[in-house]
């Protein structure tokens, strides 16, 4: 019994490997198309799955495809290098949550949606914009852009772009460092997690 216990975690460990090198050697429209997927089917099973089932799908997604600590810093921009490593860590930890938290009350309903792949452009180097569209049935299509920078775990969503030039991170960036040269840290994490609180008290 040990023996077939071990062999059996070493094939679970290898297929982990496996499934992690095949995200770092996959390009950006594929790694797009893949989570566009995801999110037509929580859209679709939304009712089903209910907002924690949609969290915990999206989560993992959203974790392996977004480059969520590199988010972060760019939300609060030049006071990332203020912070504390322990005050850089709960930003990280609770920009984190916020984002899943929010995908999984925005994407929360089904009536006919379908995503379209709309190409990739070329930003810099290592650096491109995947495009996307929400195709809505009777209603003009929503642009919904993926900035991809490539780093040694591969490529990694960097900002999201709605209608070709609305940075959500932009956004972010502004009202956080409003935040933080006004109130300090701590009312910015009181912020951050109270908007948490929120999608898990009245889920959608």
């Amino acid at each position: 019994m040990p023996a077939i216990a071990q062999t059996a975690k070493t094939m679970t460990q290898d297929t982990a490997q496996v499934a992690a090198t095949a995200r770092v050697a996959a390009k950006p429209a594929a790694l797009i198309k893949g989570l566009s997927d995801i999110l037509q089917t929580v859209m679709r099973d939304a009712k089903s799955l209910k907002f924690t089932g949609r969290r915990d799908v999206l989560g993992k997604q959203l974790s392996d495809i977004y480059h969520l600590p590199v988010m972060a810093r760019i939300a609060v921009g030049a006071h990332w290098r203020k912070l504390t490593p322990a005050q850089q860590t709960q930003l990280v930890s609770a920009f984190s949550r916020l984002t899943i938290s929010t995908y999984a009350s925005r994407f929360n309903d089904w009536t006919g949606e379908t995503f379209e792949m709309r190409g990739v452009q070329d930003v810099r180097a290592k650096t491109v914009l995947v495009k996307t569209a929400i195709v809505r049935p009777g209603k003009p299509a929503v642009e919904f852009n993926y900035l991809m920078r490539q780093f040694e775990a591969g490529w990694k969503v960097i900002d999201i772009f709605l209608k070709e030039s609305y940075s959500e991170l932009a956004t972010k960036r502004s009202e956080y460092s409003s935040i933080l040269r006004r109130q300090g840290f701590d009312a910015l994490m009181g912020q951050i997690n109270e908007k948490i609180a929120l999608h898990e008290r009245y889920p959608q």
